[in-house]
């Protein structure tokens, strides 16, 4: 992951994202499983997408 960007809310910043065409990746590995684009890492959450060059970017959002 090149950047992560910290968001309130990462289910309405991937919706608008999508909407924007972005896609996110999908991971289902031992540890990683991504459920519409965001998982679950408990508190937290977090969704992959690429750039126009490939790069990885995630959005994360951290729970108290």
């Amino acid at each position: 992951t090149v950047a992560s960007f910290l968001v309130d809310d990462i289910e309405a910043e991937t919706k608008e994202l999508r909407r924007r065409g972005i896609a996110f990746e999908e991971y289902d590995m031992p540890g990683l499983k991504t459920k519409q684009g965001i998982a679950a890492m408990s508190p937290d959450r977090a969704a992959w997408f690429r750039d126009s060059e490939g790069n990885i970017l995630s959005l994360v959002e951290l729970k108290d």
